[in-house]
C-alpha cells in the first residue's frame, strides 16, 4: 500500500528514528518535509552527495522509500520569486540525486481580487521554470490545494496554462478544497482529477467558522469516500499523512497519530 507519512508530523525525531518508527508502524514511504529541524533539500545531510548511498541503503534496509519533497517554494510574492525559484531548482536536484519521485510547491496566497490575475500568472510562470528545469530528471512539480488556491476558479485557469507540460501535476490536500465538510468536494475533484498525483490526508471539522484539527477518523472529513472516489478512478499515487505537528505542537504525538492514520487507511486503500 502505497501510504506515507510527512515528517511535519514527527519535527523531534532524528532520521534514523523516522526510518525506524515507519517500518514498526507498517508504513512504506516517507514524505520529507524537515529533517532534524532543517527544511531546505540542499541543506540536509542526508542527501549530500557523500552520503546518498548510505541514505539510500538505509531506506533499504528498512523497505521503505522517500514518496516525495514538501518544498517551502510559493510563488504568490514577487519580492520572494527569484529566491523560490533557487529553493525549488536546489530541491529538484536532490530529489533527482535521491530518487525522490516529486517536489511540492505553493500558490498559497492572492491579497486581493485586484492582484488575483497577476498572482496566477506569477504562479504558472515559476511552475513553467521548475517543470522545464525538472525535465529528464524523473522529478515532478507539483501545485499544492492550499492557501487561496483551493477552488476552481484559482486553479483550473493555472492547468489549463501548464496542460502541455508533463512534470506537471496537482498535490490533492483533501481537507484544504472548499467544499470538502458539505459534499462539495466531489465537484472540485471532477475539475483536477486527471492531475491528480500526490494526495494528502488530514482530518478536522468547522467550528464557528473556524478550523478545528482532529485526530484522523475523528473529524468530519469524508476519508472514505474521497479513498473510494480516487481508487475507482484508478489513482496510482501515494496517500501520505499530513500531521501538522511542526506548525501545532498541541497536536496529538505522532505516536498517536501515525498508527491511527494507518489502521484507518488499511480499510480504505
Amino acid at each position: 500500500m502505497k501510504i506515507s507519512f510527512t515528517t511535519l508530523g514527527c519535527p523531534d525525531w532524528s532520521f534514523e528514528k523516522i526510518l525506524s518508527e515507519a517500518q514498526r508502524m507498517g508504513y512504506s514511504g516517507i514524505e520529507v518535509r524537515g529533517i532534524e529541524g532543517e527544511m531546505r533539500a540542499e541543506k540536509m545531510p542526508q542527501f549530500f552527495p557523500e552520503n546518498a548511498e548510505k541514505t539510500k541503503a538505509m531506506l533499504k534496509e528498512k523497505g521503505l522509500v522517500l514518496s516525495g519533497f514538501g518544498t517551502s517554494v510559493s510563488f504568490h510574492d514577487d519580492a520572494n520569486y527569484e529566491n523560490a525559484l533557487e529553493e525549488g531548482k536546489h530541491a529538484i536536484d536532490v530529489c533527482a540525486r535521491m530518487g525522490i519521485p516529486l517536489i511540492r510547491v505553493f500558490g498559497d496566497n492572492i491579497p486581493s481580487e485586484d492582484v488575483k490575475a497577476h498572482v496566477i500568472d506569477n504562479v504558472v510562470k515559476g511552475l513553467r521554470v521548475l517543470c522545464e528545469y525538472a525535465r529528464g530528471k524523473g522529478v515532478d512539480v507539483l501545485l499544492e490545494i492550499h492557501g487561496d488556491f483551493k477552488s476552481a476558479d484559482v486553479v483550473m485557469p493555472i492547468i489549463e496554462k501548464m496542460k502541455d507540460c508533463p512534470e506537471f501535476g496537482i498535490l490533492w490536500d483533501v481537507m484544504n478544497n472548499v467544499g470538502v465538510f458539505d459534499g462539495g468536494w466531489r465537484t472540485f475533484y471532477e475539475a483536477i482529477k486527471p492531475w491528480v498525483r500526490h494526495t494528502h490526508f488530514k482530518d478536522g471539522r468547522l467550528k464557528n467558522d473556524a478550523l478545528e484539527y482532529a485526530l484522523i477518523g475523528e473529524g468530519d472529513v469524508p476519508i472514505g469516500e474521497i479513498c473510494a472516489e480516487l481508487k475507482k478512478n484508478g489513482y496510482t499515487g501515494w496517500y501520505s499523512l499530513e500531521w501538522e505537528k511542526k506548525w501545532h505542537p498541541e497536536l496529538e504525538e505522532p505516536e498517536i497519530a501515525f498508527p491511527a492514520y494507518m489502521a484507518l487507511m488499511k480499510k480504505f486503500v
